[in-house]
């Protein structure tokens, strides 16, 4: 429980550092907002193995919103800071909510090809709480936890000029290799839309 303390600590202050950077960077600030939709099936293997294609999925499906802003670009334009909050919905073996927030995202923007097809790449990570005990995640990983860490890692692409985009994630949920709890978490393999706004 401790590590967990520890954690929302860091989260607070790393929240009140983001803040006042992105505020003081006037010149540089981006107020930028999309709201997400995705679904995807649960793999049975960890996530190096589920992106690569070598895990086989399990009778549990998620789907998610999740609402970000893009709070800082630097002038140069090959990277951005976001904001992320996300509720995702289990079927399957598992049926519960999910609630995943604050998510801190770094995006990387810039690709050769960008002037046929804008593509970014992303990684996020932050605090994820269930609203029960997962069953899946307790019956392959025992035991679980409620509250345990979040990450994604997803590729979005999109018609240069379009507010729309296509996304591919990776949402993770685990222990944090011990950080948040001993054991626990699952990969969930998803596809969706982008609205930016």
């Amino acid at each position: 429980m401790r590590c967990v303390r520890y954690f929302v600590l860091f989260v607070f202050f790393l929240l009140a550092f983001v803040h006042n950077y992105a505020f003081a960077q006037d010149g540089d600030l981006e107020k930028s907002y999309a709201i997400s939709v995705y679904g995807g099936v649960m793999t049975d293997d960890n996530w190096l193995r589920s992106i690569s294609g070598q895990a086989g999925t399990v009778d549990s499906y998620l789907l998610a919103t999740a609402l970000s802003w893009r709070f800082y670009t630097p002038r140069h334009h090959l990277w951005a800071l976001e904001l992320e909050g996300n509720i995702a919905r289990h079927f399957g073996i598992q049926d519960h909510f999910e609630f995943n927030l604050p998510i801190i995202t770094v995006r990387w923007l810039w690709f050769p090809w960008n002037k046929y097809l804008e593509t970014s790449i992303a990684y996020g990570i932050g605090p994820s709480y269930a609203t029960t005990l997962p069953e899946y995640e307790r019956m392959n990983s025992h035991p679980s936890d409620q509250f345990l860490l979040f990450w994604h890692l997803e590729a979005d692409f999109r018609v240069p000029g379009s507010a729309w985009a296509f996304l591919a994630r990776l949402h993770h949920r685990s222990s944090g290799y011990g950080l948040m709890a001993r054991s626990g978490g699952g990969n969930v393999l998803t596809m969706g839309l982008r609205y930016n706004f």
